[in-house]
């Protein structure tokens, strides 16, 4: 999967994340509707969440 600013990942608990930050090997996500943020490597936001479209929320 493919990350880029202003996607919105779901984590595998159904928490909405938005991409706020894509740097080379990194990004930086935070929740929606709420006011967690948190960097992680690209590779595990690969695994550990899936895509969807802003709209699906």
């Amino acid at each position: 999967m493919k990350i880029c600013l202003g996607d919105v990942l779901v984590a595998k608990n159904g928490d909405s994340y938005r991409v706020v930050e894509c740097a080379e090997g990194m990004v930086a996500l935070m929740r929606v509707n709420g006011y967690t943020l948190f960097s992680c490597s690209a590779r595990f936001a690969e695994t550990a969440f899936r895509a969807i479209t802003p709209s699906a929320i």
